[in-house]
């Protein structure tokens, strides 16, 4: 089997498992059945009459107001988290229990070939090795005191770094003697495994010291997070990450989150602590939903990373001192704009969740049973504060609540807010425009979804499935025939081959893709052509987002199916025959031409001019 139909049939079973209104009510909490259709209030734009329908017989769902977006259960997922198709569906087949084919679906990143990235696992295992040699006893005997078992330290690939700073120079050295060119530490100095210090020479960054490697969503190592074993403050901070590079950015990765996002996408539950040894002793006692922020402060790419596992409640873990408090305040400033259910747990003074899983996770798993809802958290005695004390207490409140994508959950915690402190709601929208005065960007938005390319239905250019056209200017009108001509199709399959003829020569790749697609369901007898199983033929392809409103075009214009594409097979040959004549025309204007050439396209010209006065372009398609 070729691995494009693997990955099509994948598509196919993912859908089958994810029933669109189950999936679509676990974010539009309000959709209700309305006989043979599910609605609700439209998720994607403000309205008070419910105009968004959910058909689970077609596997589709569609805005009949103002916005006009509609599709798949796999659209809908891409839209409401603002995720690329191939990660909505590998959420969705996480969650349904389907494997998608490895090979499909992603451009191509970073590989083992790139010399930074075969830098990094070249000196991950160095470090490994290292732990089990005589050198990484010290290392040893600490993670044994922590509770470390050998299973855990191979899970995560724990390391020792050596104290010869030149032990890791003469491996990269070794390596590139092995075939590549050039200057042979230049990969390994990139990614921030080695540094060059003012005479040139290279030397190890990290020396003396526990090795803890940092993982991108597919397990490769991008960088290195280490931490000093010694009393010796002389040595540098207890702990140092790898320096910022084109690998590795502490604001853009989610420690251990590539272990953890099977179990996430399952639970719909991530649990973010604060150290690496908090996150190794949960996932030893079976707690794999834990990860960690690499430096309390969460940003838009973490809000992103959260949106990809899946997850629909986070709980925050931090210490109960006053850093532990300001730690949750930071986590929650990125958060905040995901629609998800935060909390946040404090924990007992001087306990962290390695302590607390010492014994099992049931002290942990306790400390997560008592989480307080995040803006409980926030307003927690915030009444018996007073004076100027309370007033920048209430403001550090108001500004993470600019955070909130929602005007109306925004308003409702305002109310909440003046409520808890007994204050009119009228001090506490003052004081809220205080705020937003003197901050530049007051309210916060996530980034917009990924756009379609050009080659979408409304246009000419490229889709995924091909690349650009010409750039010269097409008729609006010839556009509009093939989208009501495929939209007809849509709508009743046995128009299908009506259509073979009109994709040579579309000028929209997006619709010549649909069409195509269309072509091959129809060749299998065993095929349904719809909605649903027209996107899941396209894939990943970008256009696949438009065949809800390709369907929606075709029935706006009030014609059945087979009267409308017979309208737009016309049109098609009305312009073809304009176009035909205008071509004509400019011949006969060529000065070089004899006169009896230029009187035969004369006698042409008059013949099809006559011929196209006899028929007109249909006057929905005008």
């Amino acid at each position: 089997m070729s691995q494009d139909l693997e990955f099509k049939r994948a598509i196919d079973e993912v859908k089958l498992r994810s029933a669109v209104e189950e999936v679509v009510r676990e974010y539009v909490p309000d959709l209700k059945k309305a006989g043979r259709l599910w609605e609700a209030c439209c998720p994607f734009h403000d309205e008070k009459t419910p105009s968004f329908k959910v058909d689970p017989a077609k596997q589709t769902w569609r805005c009949y107001g103002a916005c006009g977006e509609g599709g798949d259960v796999l659209s809908f997922v891409q839209k409401s988290q603002n995720l690329g198709f191939t990660d909505a569906l590998e959420l969705l087949a996480a969650q349904a229990g389907v494997e998608i084919p490895k090979s499909r679906g992603r451009r191509a990143e970073r590989g083992e070939d790139d010399p930074g990235m075969a830098a990094l696992a070249c000196a991950d295992e160095f470090f490994q090795r290292k732990l089990q040699g005589s050198e990484g006893r010290m290392a040893r005997e600490y993670l044994a005191s922590r509770g470390m078992g050998e299973n855990t330290i191979k899970a995560f690939g724990l390391g020792w770094a050596p104290s010869n700073r030149q032990e890791l120079v003469r491996l990269a050295r070794q390596e590139a003697g092995r075939g590549h060119a050039g200057d042979p530490c230049a990969a390994w100095v990139q990614a921030g495994v080695l540094r060059r210090g003012d005479d040139g020479g290279e030397y190890s960054f990290f020396r003396e010291r526990l090795v803890i490697p940092i993982r991108d969503l597919k397990g490769r190592t991008i960088g290195f997070g280490a931490r000093r074993l010694s009393d010796n403050e002389k040595a540098g901070p207890k702990y140092i990450n790898s320096s910022e590079s084109d690998y590795f950015h502490k604001g853009r990765v989610i420690y251990a989150l590539d272990r953890a996002i099977d179990y996430v996408r399952k639970g719909r539950h991530l649990i973010l602590v604060e150290g690496y040894t908090d996150v190794m002793a949960a996932h030893q006692v079976g707690l794999n939903t834990v990860c960690a922020v690499l430096g309390t402060s969460t940003t838009e790419t973490h809000a992103g990373l959260v949106r990809k596992s899946g997850a629909r409640r986070v709980t925050l873990v931090f210490d109960g001192d006053d850093a532990g408090r300001k730690a949750a305040w930071r986590a929650l400033d990125g958060l905040l704009p995901l629609d998800i259910d935060l909390e946040v747990a404090v924990l007992p003074s001087g306990m962290d969740p390695a302590d607390l899983c010492s014994e099992g996770s049931e002290a942990f798993t306790a400390q997560l049973d008592q989480a307080q809802e995040w803006f409980d958290f926030l307003t927690q005695g915030l009444g018996e504060m007073k004076g100027k004390e309370q007033a920048h207490a209430v403001d550090d409140v108001l500004r993470l609540l600019e955070r909130l994508t929602k005007p109306v959950h925004r308003s409702s915690l305002h109310a909440q807010l003046a409520e808890r402190l007994a204050m009119p709601l009228s001090t506490i929208l003052e004081a809220r425009n205080h705020i937003r005065r003197g901050v530049r960007e007051p309210g916060y938005t996530l980034p917009p979804p990924n756009t379609i390319p050009a080659g979408g239905p409304d246009g000419d250019g490229g889709s995924a499935s091909g690349g650009k056209v010409s750039e010269k200017k097409v008729d609006k009108r010839e556009v509009d025939a093939y989208k009501a001509a495929v939209g007809s199709v849509l709508m009743d399959s046995a128009l299908v081959p009506r259509i073979r003829s009109l994709v040579d020569s579309c000028p929209n790749v997006g619709l010549k893709a649909v069409m195509g697609a269309i072509l091959v369901l129809y060749e299998d007898e065993d095929k349904l052509i719809d909605e649903s199983s027209v996107m899941t033929q396209l894939g990943a392809d970008p256009v696949r987002n438009h065949i809800s409103s390709l369907v929606t075009y075709a029935t706006q214009s009030g014609l059945p199916p087979h009267e409308l594409l017979e309208a737009s097979l016309q049109t098609l040959d009305q312009l073809a025959r304009r176009k035909e004549v205008s071509q004509l025309q400019v011949r006969s204007s060529d000065p070089d031409l004899s006169e009896e050439a230029r009187q035969e396209l004369v006698i042409q010209i008059t013949h099809k001019t006559r011929e196209l006065q006899r028929g007109s372009v249909p006057s929905h398609l005008s």
